[in-house]
């Protein structure tokens, strides 16, 4: 399985291997250039499961491989018979980041009462 910590080198592998740009891919995604280097170069270590999703579909790959590399899952077995119900296609870029923002406020909380 992948780790966290390969998420940016997965996703600048299959871009490079798909032989799409950076800006291309942002584009494909309807995120920004920036968003995706960040990503890429493990600068951006928690991406929301909507980036992840518009990655995915931008890249044509599996959402559950994203999400496991991303740490968001352990195995694909967690998710048999409950389907993500994230879908983000509708927010604009900066309702995404919102949306982004207060999963990184949650994660925040969540470890200081730990």
């Amino acid at each position: 399985m992948l780790k966290l910590v390969d998420l940016g080198h997965y996703i600048w592998a299959q871009r490079v291997a798909r032989k799409i740009s950076l800006r291309k891919l942002a584009e494909l995604a309807r995120l920004s250039h920036t968003e995706i280097y960040r990503l890429e170069n493990g600068e951006r270590k928690h991406p929301s499961p909507c980036v992840l999703k518009s990655i995915a579909l931008a890249l044509d790959l599996s959402y559950n491989e994203l999400m496991k590399a991303a740490g968001y899952l352990e195995d694909s077995s967690l998710n048999e018979g409950h389907p993500q119900k994230i879908d983000c296609g509708d927010l604009s870029q900066n309702e995404i980041e919102e949306v982004e923002k207060f999963i990184e406020y949650l994660r925040y909380k969540r470890a200081k009462t730990q």
